[in-house]
């Protein structure tokens, strides 16, 4: 287990999880400290982490989620209470489509986004500014609809450019369409787990040793990841509830200058 490994799952577990583009800070570690990924196996291995970091934060979430469907679509219950879990669950299934499907796409033809330091720069200061701008919105409404889950669905298609952040477009969206920044936080973190099984099969479908991914290294690397995962998740939301979203983007307006001065 080497420390470069050790550092990877310990960023991983914890940039993940905020709205300032984890991969535009890898891009960064690996410039200036020589940080690498050390393979497709280590990138999923990591991704799982989240993964798992997620369904353990969630559990309780997920469980009512598959109640409220069973309850609905399978016994046809139409007046049980489990009816907004329910149609969460939906929400979150339709809304990951766009993203799922321009990434697929951008794989295919494209193998990849460009990782250019001036489209970093550039993207974490516009979508720090609106970050900022989004968050002075009023609440008006704490619960996602399917309007507002679609709305969110297609603008995460935006992640895909460099430094714009997955969770930072979903928050600034939720936002601007008047959720709470706690509902906002936990529709994006939900709305991750379908993002992240989706980008993790398009590795594993490219890694020729697949069915040897998990590896004590590996083990060891998930675990890290996991625990730091739940830590951040917690600490994120217990400072939303007490303070804004604009530290997140003030420091993402600061970080994209320093990229276009320094790199």
């Amino acid at each position: 287990m080497t420390h470069d490994l050790i550092s990877l799952s310990i960023f991983q577990g914890i940039a993940e999880f905020l709205p300032i583009s984890s991969n535009a800070h890898l891009v960064v570690l690996e410039k200036l400290f020589g940080i690498h990924t050390n393979g497709l196996e280590t990138h999923v291995a990591l991704h799982f982490g989240s993964l798992l970091a997620l369904f353990i934060y969630f559990f309780k979430d997920f469980c009512l989620m598959i109640f409220g469907i069973w309850v609905y679509d399978i016994k046809g219950l139409k007046k049980h209470p489990g009816k907004q879990y329910r149609d969460l669950a939906w929400i979150l299934v339709l809304s990951s489509i766009p993203a799922l499907a321009v990434g697929f796409f951008i794989k295919k033809f494209y193998g990849g986004t460009s990782e250019s330091f001036v489209v970093m720069g550039i993207a974490s200061i516009v979508f720090g500014i609106l970050l900022i701008v989004a968050d002075s919105n009023p609440v008006k409404d704490r619960f996602v609809t399917y309007k507002r889950g679609a709305a969110i669905g297609i603008s995460q298609c935006l992640a895909f450019i460099p430094g714009a952040s997955r969770s930072g477009i979903c928050l600034t969206v939720a936002r601007f369409l008047g959720l709470s920044r706690i509902e906002a936080t936990r529709f994006s973190f939900l709305m991750a787990i379908p993002t992240i099984l989706g980008a993790s099969a398009l590795v594993i479908l490219d890694t020729p040793n697949a069915s040897t991914l998990f590896t004590t290294q590996q083990l060891i690397l998930i675990g890290i990841t996991t625990g730091l995962g739940i830590l951040t998740i917690q600490s994120l939301l217990w400072f939303l509830s007490r303070h804004s979203l604009c530290f997140f983007g003030f420091y993402r307006i600061i970080f994209g200058i320093l990229l276009l001065l320094f790199f």
